[in-house]
């Protein structure tokens, strides 16, 4: 500990700016600091985060001595008496803590989240600066903010892009009539009820609703006996300060009579999270459908909540509530306690103020989590007791969440027969295991319990020599299963053996520093339908290993992991999921409980799942039992993630992810198609943080033929005695592989071949011109656009007039080495094919596709207005991988939603590029007469390919000799 009087101001400048330099040291100097500083909380005294001469001589700081605007600042603030008060008046540390913002036009941030979230640029600008995150923001921050320059992760959401699904809104059929509740918490006076205006006497912010009623929340019976007596008709509730998007009425009307079933509908919404009334909404509240763990851990329902009037009148209608969120939390969960649907607009109809209509936000500032009074807490906590108790098991209590207004949290006192089984697998590692069996002893507290010890082909002395003390344990079993790793397997295998009325699944790798660990994941099962709880899980930094899974559909990834990495606690508390017991789609089997019961009912794990992707397989098929997968974050528990078996990276282990992966997205292909229902589709699929999507790509424009040169045969026209195949070239030094002549040669036996390359250069290559002129009927040279699609539509382009004739298109390109054997069996495999549309390969990733490198279309599929269309209005892209999204995924999935048949010759519910993950078994299981050729040149996922030139050499020592000259070459 460092005294105040014992370092100079000189000395403790100099020590501070180390601290900001190194990331550590600063414990030693908070007591001199405190010393200085007695006005500001211990946690404020932070170099990073305010300025070190303040932090030094605050007697002598002024805050423009640090940039800070002070006209600027005393109009957010107007009650400071000068900016010198900044401090004293304690309103720093507001804005320190993010419950207050620096400049109206700033929104609230924590300053350590701020620092958490910068993006790259602005983070060097600080680090170039020398600066704090105060000044950072007073200045350059600021700047950025206002320009809408990428500022930060957690800053930038509150500058959405323009909603493109409101803007593209068009009239229904049938519309119902629309009656908007517009209610306001301001004592009423005694003369004034509950008034019904014609929407055309109102502003913009109502017209298109048919009736529109003024209300109090503290005289309710008179808003509901001002509803129309018609029961057909939308009542759609906001408050008096809230704003409309003029589309809502719209919108609502075609959701309406697009789900004829839904009796509740919602919406997402932006909050105006400045009281400068000029500055536009954002932080936009991607919601999903009311759910009632949502509603009862968090009041989760927002934006513009609508119910059908019919539904209305049969409900428990209350008098009076303290605020709008309540009223709708009581409607709502009245509503899925009668099991009625409801549905969820993805547009943001309604922008909230919070400081007059409380919420709670899914992405929340500091400042938003104190908008609740205490009355209205305990209003939404009786609610929730009230309402929620049909949701509830015996046992089962709800009680206020320890921190933040307006969520609850779950407690169950389970029966006296109540008992746990704890699983845990291993395979030596007796170190890892024991401190995850000391820490159950010591945490588990008072719920019986087992240990089922699955030894999985230990052979370390340690290791069975502690086996053999833990044998002689009352409460352990001790279980041996000797094969591959296989966790599901292994799960299997033990489920006999448990007693338990409950199964904790937990990794050897698992440290619990919980007290009264089995009570807290036993809680949840408080509400009846709670079928499996898992556990927020961290690293040993402290940062999240896990806290629940999303489904991702049409990415790369199957699954998302929200929260996974943050460790900056300031920031994870902005985010209301990771906070509460909260429902989700899956959860890892790391450490997750459920019922025996239900473990048997749906028959265990599926062992065709056998390292990865068991637990969310398992947490879907108890999903379909009407159940819900709950996350609790009240627990400490670290995760040696992967010590004992490590990460599916590269090679096998790789390979074995792909399949495991697209085995998930086959069995579950109709979430994968629509999209986890519990996770709004307008979040980033990659962001850990609950970042807004993207804009969507903006292509560079319609693809050109871009042709610089095209011979064709004398007298040849395309017909239908033969395919006509087109192959797609480029090589970026305008030469001709030698392998690809033979390969041209070869196509040219079964077909009539046209060679598209988008090299311009090649024309001038007057040998190899004359090389393949003995083997194709046409050569196109192009400029380089669109990649292979754009050479394949340069081609149909060139040949439209003849396209008709022909009975059989193949597209395919220059990216295989070959033929390793004769095509003859291909081609008898493409003649017995029934299907419209053939591929070599299929792919699940992104959505179930035939991959491009070979494509054959039958007549049908031609002359198809689909496939028609889809050439015409081929465009440019930036990026590859919106090409592969929009062309290799997307013509396949065009052709099947036209209805035609899609059938892979060598694979079926492929993953990933199984052209690499599986090349050796592919030809010598299969006779696939292809090898990629950015396998040998890049190997990008690591596989073994050591045995390559044997497997082609047993079967075309030519081609083989071929392909290892060109390695020898260096890349182009």
């Amino acid at each position: 500990m460092v005294s105040s009087q014992s370092l100079s101001d000189r000395s403790l400048t100099q020590a501070l700016r180390q601290v900001v330099e190194r990331g550590f040291g600063l414990e030693d100097l908070q007591p001199a600091l405190a010393e200085r500083n007695p006005g500001l909380p211990v946690a404020c005294l932070d170099p990073r985060l305010i300025p070190i001469p303040l932090l030094v001589s605050p007697q002598s700081w002024a805050p423009q001595d640090s940039g800070i605007d002070e006209k600027a600042l005393l109009q957010a603030h107007p009650d400071l008496i000068g900016a010198t008060t900044l401090v004293s008046s304690g309103r720093l540390t507001q804005i320190v803590h993010g419950e207050a913002c620096l400049y109206a036009d700033l929104p609230p941030i924590h300053l350590q989240a701020y620092l958490d979230g910068l993006r790259p640029a602005a983070k060097k600008e600080l680090q170039r600066q020398k600066a704090c995150a105060l000044e950072h923001l007073a200045t350059l921050g600021w700047k950025r903010f206002r320009h809408r320059r990428a500022l930060g992760k957690d800053l930038d959401r509150y500058q959405p892009e323009p909603d493109a699904a409101i803007q593209t809104a068009h009239s229904p059929n049938n519309p119902l009539p629309l009656v908007l509740v517009v209610l306001q918490t301001e004592p009423r006076p005694a003369n004034n009820a509950a008034s019904t205006l014609d929407s055309n006497t109102t502003d913009g912010n109502t017209v298109g609703w048919n009736h529109i009623i003024h209300g109090h929340l503290d005289d309710l019976n008179s808003v509901w006996s001002a509803l129309p007596s018609s029961s057909e008709a939308l009542v759609s509730f906001c408050h008096c300060d809230d704003r409309l998007a003029p589309q809502a009425p719209l919108l609502l009307s075609r959701a309406a009579e697009a789900s004829h079933k839904a009796e509740l509908f919602s919406s997402d919404e932006t909050l105006q999270w400045s009281a400068d009334p000029t500055q536009p909404p954002g932080n936009r509240q991607n919601h999903v459908s009311a759910l009632p763990w949502r509603l009862l851990t968090r009041g989760c329902i927002g934006g513009l909540v609508t119910l059908r009037l019919s539904r209305l009148r049969q409900l428990d209608l209350p008098n009076r509530r303290l605020c709008l969120h309540n009223l709708i939390l009581d409607l709502s969960l009245q509503v899925s306690a009668q099991r009625h649907t409801c549905e969820h607009l993805s547009q943001a109809l309604l922008s909230r103020k919070i400081t007059t209509n409380p919420a709670v936000p899914e992405v929340a500032s500091p400042k938003d989590r104190l908008v609740f009074s205490a009355a209205q807490c305990q209003e939404s906590l009786s609610i929730c007791r009230e309402r929620g108790a049909h949701f509830l098991t015996t046992g089962g209590v709800i009680t206020a969440h320890p921190k933040w207004s307006g969520c609850h949290q779950v407690h169950w006192t389970p029966p006296e027969n109540t008992f746990v089984s704890i699983l845990i697998p291993f395979r030596d590692s007796a170190a890892l295991t024991k401190v995850c069996v000391e820490s159950i002893r010591r945490c588990a507290g008072d719920i019986p319990f087992e240990l089922i010890l699955i030894d999985n082909g230990s052979t370390s002395t340690d290791t069975l020599t502690w086996l053999n003390h833990q044998r002689v344990l009352s409460d352990v079993t001790v279980l041996r299963l000797d094969c591959d790793f296989n966790y599901a397997q292994i799960h299997n295998f033990a489920r006999p053996y448990c007693q338990g009325t409950h199964l904790l699944l937990l990794n050897n790798d698992i440290e619990v520093r919980s007290e009264n660990i089995l009570q807290k994941l036993l809680d949840p099962f408080a509400v009846s339908h709670t079928v499996a709880v898992g556990a927020r899980l961290r690293y040993p930094n402290n940062s999240i290993q896990h806290h629940g899974v999303v489904l991702i559909k049409g990415e790369r990834r199957c699954v998302l992991e929200p929260g996974k990495h943050l460790s900056e606690l300031n920031t994870i508390d902005m985010f209301t999921p990771l906070g509460v017991q909260e429902e989700w789609i899956a959860a890892t089997a790391a450490c997750l409980m459920l019922r025996t019961a239900d473990f048997d009912q749906i028959g265990g794990f599926d062992e065709q799942l056998a390292v990865v992707f068991n637990d969310v397989d398992l947490c879907l098929r108890l999903r379909q039992l009407e159940g819900s997968v709950v996350v609790t974050p009240f627990v400490d528990i670290i995760h040696h993630e992967s010590v004992s078996r490590g990460k599916d990276q590269s090679g096998e282990a790789l390979a074995r992810h792909q399949r495991e992966s697209g085995y998930l997205r086959h069995k579950h292909a109709g979430l994968f198609e629509t999209g986890d229902p519990l996770f709004s589709h307008n979040i980033h699929p990659h962001s850990n943080r609950f970042q807004p999507k993207d804009p969507a790509p903006q292509s560079s424009g319609r693809v050109k033929p871009q042709q610089i040169s095209h011979w064709k045969q004398r007298g040849w026209k395309p017909n239908n005695k033969k395919p006509l195949i087109v192959m797609a070239h480029f090589d970026p030094t305008n030469r001709l592989r030698p392998d690809l002549l033979k390969l041209l040669e070869s196509y040219a036996q079964f077909g009539d071949v046209v060679l598209v390359s988008a090299s311009p250069g090649l024309r001038w290559h007057w040998n190899t011109l004359r090389k393949l002129k003995r083997c194709c009927r046409a050569i196109l040279i192009r400029r380089n656009e669109g990649y292979d699609f754009g050479s394949w539509m340069a081609a149909l382009h060139s040949l439209k007039r003849d396209i008709d004739n022909i009975d059989q298109l193949i597209l395919t390109n220059d990216s295989f080495w070959g033929p390793i054997t004769p095509l003859d069996d291909l081609f008898q495999r493409l003649k017995a094919s029934s299907a419209d549309v053939i591929g070599l390969t299929d792919d699940q990733m992104y959505a179930p596709h035939l991959q491009s490198a070979f494509l054959a279309f039958r007549k049908p599929v031609i002359q198809s207005d689909a496939f028609q269309s889809f050439w015409n209005q081929l465009e440019s892209w930036p990026r590859k991988r919106d090409l592969i999204k929009k062309y290799e995924v997307g013509l396949p999935v065009c052709l099947q939603k036209a209805g035609f048949k899609t059938e892979s010759l060598y694979t079926k519910h492929a993953n990933g590029n199984i052209l690499h993950t599986a090349w050796k078994e592919l030809i010598e299981a299969k006779n696939f007469p292809f090898l990629k050729v950015s396998l040998l040149r890049d190997n990008p996922m690591h596989q073994e390919i050591d045995a390559w030139e044997q497997v082609i050499s047993e079967r075309n020592p030519v081609l083989a000799a071929q392909i290892r000259s060109q390695l020898q070459q260096p890349k182009s």
